[in-house]
């Protein structure tokens, strides 16, 4: 796992360098920050509690390599595109909500299934660090002459991912035991691998953002994005249960509002 989480940060700095190479002194540099919606093994599939109830809070800084200004303007990509660099910081408090969970308790030591779902809770929490692409609606140049207008964008990214779920169960006893845990999230049998997962470990993430800036002076912009980043594992929320219903890897969703300071 060390070789590959190695392997993994040479991928992003590696992009990072080339980044820099491509640099021409205009940088810019945003904060943002706003509500994430966690999807992962956590609560029924398309249940509106579980949408809303396993919602945490996310912060970013954002740095922008601008190329309108360099002698390769005339080409579209130097007046269309920003490379985009980036860290985020994300943590979500994690509960079983739905149908499955409904249900009477059982007797003292005897818990029900649906009580072992109500005693559970869990958080992630997450750190990526990545790079990738805006491309913006209007040329890049034209927007930053003039104030009180929006200039939309969309973009693309690949980040490096730090997590460290946290998975426990107010049940007497560690979670993972039959007598504490819901079946889903046990090993089927003796030889499958461990359902539930407390250990930190590093993944990489692909992440797409669409929003808007809005120009208030010549240096600053506010910024109004929506984010998805999709993780390349499904332990970032510390549970990869079993089953039919476990239908793709963890990602969450972003709303992120902020402003941008020129540099340059």
């Amino acid at each position: 796992m060390k070789l590959k989480s190695i392997r993994l940060v040479f991928i992003v700095l590696s992009v990072f360098s080339f980044a820099e190479t491509q640099a021409q002194e205009f940088h810019e540099i945003g904060f943002g920050a706003g509500p994430v919606s966690f999807r992962g093994d956590w609560g029924e599939r398309r249940d509106t509690r579980t949408n809303l109830g396993n919602t945490g809070f996310g912060i970013s800084a954002v740095h922008h390599i601008n190329f309108a200004y360099n002698r390769n303007y005339n080409r579209y990509f130097n007046r269309h595109f920003k490379m985009r660099n980036q860290i985020t910081f994300h943590q979500t408090t994690l509960n079983h909500y739905g149908r499955w969970q409904r249900g009477e308790d059982g007797s003292p030591g005897n818990p029900t299934p649906s009580q072992k779902l109500r005693e559970m809770d869990g958080r992630a929490t997450v750190i990526e660090l990545g790079t990738g692409l805006d491309w913006y609606w209007k040329e890049i140049r034209d927007y930053e002459r003039r104030l009180k207008v929006f200039n939309p964008y969309g973009g693309v990214g690949l980040n490096l991912v730090y997590f460290n779920p946290r998975v426990r169960t107010s049940l007497p006893g560690n979670i993972g035991s039959v007598d504490n845990t819901f079946p889903t999230f046990l090993p089927e049998n003796s030889g499958d691998r461990e359902r539930i997962s407390n250990d930190a470990d590093l993944t990489l993430s692909l992440n797409f953002q669409a929003g808007t800036r809005y120009r208030i002076t010549d240096e600053v912009d506010l910024f109004m994005e929506a984010r998805w980043h999709f993780f390349m594992s499904d332990f970032v929320d510390g549970l990869d249960p079993r089953g039919s219903q476990n239908k793709s890897n963890d990602w969450m969703f972003m709303l992120n509002f902020g402003f941008t300071v020129y540099l340059d």
